[in-house]
């Protein structure tokens, strides 16, 4: 009973799940969507998404778009964070007369100014200068007399002369 009905036609991967989607992709990468989130957003399983970039390098290339810019959101936001940034915070208040008539409306608007982060500043310096900010310091000490101080404490202690 071959041939009955309407031939099948073969949909590739890339047809079903990311034609026309491309700017959706890019908008979630934008977003901070990894590729599980991508999966469930495109209603595929982690397994078809692999498969379909490995035939498909310019999906790659969306992902990478998306998430680059969001990337530099979230660097500008803790370099911003790091050095400190002033804002203008506006305060409305309205004002009722003492005989209940009549309303003013004030409004004042104030500059401040947010101190730099250290916490921030940490994770900035870490990573941008890891050699100078790494938490674990190599010191080598190599000056015998200290060397031979230490020795001499040591044993004069183990010799019962403790002074």
């Amino acid at each position: 009973m071959a041939g009955r009905g309407r031939p099948k036609m073969e949909i590739s991967l890339y047809d079903k799940y990311i034609k026309g989607k491309e700017d959706l992709i890019i908008a979630d990468c934008r977003n901070g969507a990894d590729n599980k989130g991508l999966c469930v957003r495109l209603g595929i399983g982690l397994t078809t998404f692999k498969s379909i970039l490995k035939k498909h390098p310019e999906v790659i290339d969306l992902l990478k778009e998306g998430k680059d810019e969001a990337d530099m959101k979230v660097e500008s936001a803790l370099y911003k964070r790091a050095i400190g940034y002033d804002i203008e915070e506006t305060t409305t208040e309205v004002k009722i007369g003492e005989d209940g008539s009549g309303q003013t409306t004030v409004v004042k608007k104030t500059k401040k100014h947010v101190a730099g982060d250290t916490t921030a500043q940490i994770f900035w310096l870490k990573n941008r200068r890891p050699n100078e900010w790494k938490d674990k310091q190599d010191v080598n000490v190599t000056n015998d007399d200290w060397v031979d101080a230490l020795k001499s404490l040591t044993s004069s202690y183990k010799n019962g002369d403790k002074g």
